[in-house]
């Protein structure tokens, strides 16, 4: 170390020049320090670098998700003026909903349809019909692009433009209800049957060709009775065309045995009976000879031989379905046979008389020779069960340390039954099903105990 003012050279332990007296500062030490200086700036220059880095860091994952959150709601906001769906009016026509959000008292006007919707709940909902936006005949034609322009008007009447949006319309088919049959291929075993459907008044309707357009009611109901030929499949096509619609086509098939001698079962004939017997009644071709082959009561078949008029007394021995089969035989041709069920369930009352207490144990074994025998089955719905189509209930009948389960089909008119749900309900013996390894009685129920 060199003294400033004499140049002699000094120890850096010395608090003064030796030679001059010069009294030496600590400030003059430092600046004359070949390495201290160099590593104080270095150390502090790092010090600002980090703290730097740290104060980005933080700055960016404070502002970047305030930037998102920002940027979602501004989508938000974009998108949410209307929610668009199709749907089927109650009127039967096909249309679209427009659903727009805004505060109660306000309006949305829409340009293209010439009105106002004022906001209930904080939501307009517009519902048009598809046909509007088409001409009378649309044949050629599948869809039109249709844009519109609505405008929020405040409760002070001021006007804001929403975003201009578009809507793909397909040309809607014209309405058509087929109410009967409910399928479009159906069996029958009559000469006659009903065809009932529903269509947009003014409409023109035409079955296999020929036009029943004045037979529609003003209500748009047709019901016509078709005639089914004993020659398997009859097809029927139902054609409907409606202003501002496409044609709309309908396909049914009635199928009916080929037959070598006509048979058939008289329209007044019911499927279903609350006694354990019906008069059956029909006609076949004059001098054929008519056999029942189900049950039925001795005695009870007649046939006129002059216009082959038959009816005989079926019975039922079983509840639910029965079976009523008979036949026609001609010398010469081959038999002509017809079968159908017929759903015998008596009055509730009826039903209930004779209804046994639940007895586990003996229906567990007897339930072969106790099949049609009614039990009022009480207690919790455990499971629901699906096994081949059919919904099974399972219900213990027991108590929750001592387990019996029973299967249930239900048949009666409570909806279906709840698990954990208590029911007292009458059923009848219908045979047994395997469930967790072990067969369990079977029974359909029919009536619950009020």
């Amino acid at each position: 170390m060199v003294c400033p003012r004499c140049g002699a050279t000094i120890k850096a332990s010395m608090r003064k020049c030796a030679k001059c007296g010069l009294p030496l500062s600590y400030q003059d030490k430092v600046n004359r320090n070949d390495q201290l200086p160099i590593k104080t700036l270095l150390f502090r220059s790092a010090l600002v670098l980090l703290a730097a880095l740290v104060t980005l860091i933080i700055f960016i994952l404070i502002e970047e998700p305030l930037r998102i959150r920002n940027k979602n709601k501004n989508i938000t906001k974009q998108y949410v003026n209307q929610v668009v769906e199709s749907l089927v009016l109650d009127n039967g026509y096909q249309g679209h909903a427009f659903t727009f959000f805004g505060t109660d008292g306000d309006c949305v006007y829409i340009e293209e349809l010439g009105e106002s919707f004022m906001f209930v709940g904080g939501l307009a909902r517009v519902e048009v019909p598809d046909y509007v936006w088409f001409e009378s005949d649309p044949t050629n034609i599948e869809d039109a692009l249709i844009t519109f322009s609505p405008i929020y008007i405040s409760s002070t009447g001021k006007k804001t433009r929403i975003p201009v949006f578009s809507v793909q319309v397909p040309v809607p088919e014209a309405p058509v209800t087929i109410s009967n049959p409910k399928s479009d291929r159906v069996t029958v075993i009559t000469s006659q049957t009903g065809l009932d459907m529903n269509v947009v008044y003014g409409s023109q309707v035409i079955i296999n060709g020929e036009d029943v357009s004045d037979k529609v009611d003003r209500s748009g109901n047709l019901s016509l009775t078709l005639n089914i030929e004993p020659i398997g499949d009859n097809n029927i096509s139902i054609i409907v065309r409606t202003a501002n619609h496409k044609e709309a086509r309908r396909d049914i098939v009635f199928y009916r045995d080929p037959m070598e001698i006509n048979l058939e079962v008289a329209s007044s004939v019911q499927y279903i009976s609350r006694l354990n017997y019906m008069t059956v009644s029909g006609v076949s071709e004059p001098g054929a000879t008519i056999t029942v082959d189900s049950d039925y009561e001795r005695g009870s078949l007649t046939v006129d031989e002059s216009t082959g008029k038959f009816s005989f007394r079926a019975r039922f021995s079983t509840y639910g379905k029965n079976l009523v089969i008979f036949r026609a035989s001609m010398e010469g041709k081959k038999d002509s046979v017809i079968s159908f069920y017929v759903d015998y369930l008596p009055a509730k009352a009826e039903y209930t008389r004779y209804a046994w207490t639940m007895d586990y144990a003996q229906l567990s074994a007897y339930y072969e020779q106790w099949n049609g025998r009614v039990f009022l089955c009480m207690g919790q719905i455990v499971a629901n069960y699906m096994d081949s189509g059919t919904m099974y209930s399972i219900m213990n009948v027991g108590n929750a340390s001592d387990v019996k389960l029973v299967a249930l089909i239900n048949e009666s008119n409570t909806g279906q039954f709840l698990v954990g749900q208590e029911y007292a309900l009458y059923a009848d013996v219908s045979g047994r099903l395997f469930y967790q390894n072990n067969y369990i009685p079977m029974l359909i129920a029919r009536y619950t105990r009020d």
